[in-house]
């Protein structure tokens, strides 16, 4: 789990800082005191509206604690990264970022769509 997170991490970073389009709003959140939760999805992904809507809702909740940023690996600016880099297949997906980006998680759909779950997941990693 430890290699798949810190994969993960790598890949956002790489991904974030390289994409003109993603990396201001990315390192904005990620350089500000409060942790950061992304969403990363695709247009693509089978009912991927209800996970914007969860996605918004957790948002909404937590937007005191919490930095938020939508990152669409489908958009044109993004398929170089789609083909260079390892992208975790189940799509969408949240990674949480705190202490600058030197600490990660990642919370599956299946609990973002569960929000007990989720809102458990965020209030342990803001702490």
């Amino acid at each position: 789990m430890k290699k798949f997170l810190i994969g993960i991490f790598s890949f956002s970073v790489l991904f974030f800082s390289g994409t003109k389009v993603f990396a201001g709003k990315f390192e904005d959140a990620i350089n500000d005191k409060k942790p950061s939760a992304v969403l990363i999805y695709a247009d693509w992904v089978d009912d991927i509206q209800k996970t914007l809507q969860d996605f918004s809702n957790i948002e909404r909740e937590y937007a005191n604690k919490y930095n938020f940023v939508r990152i669409n690996i489908g958009r044109e600016e993004a398929k170089e990264y789609n083909k260079s880099y390892y992208i975790y297949p189940n799509l969408p997906y949240v990674m949480l970022f705190k202490d600058r980006g030197r600490m990660s998680r990642c919370i599956t759909l299946e609990c973002l769509q569960n929000n007990s779950c989720a809102k458990e997941k965020l209030d342990f990693f803001a702490n």
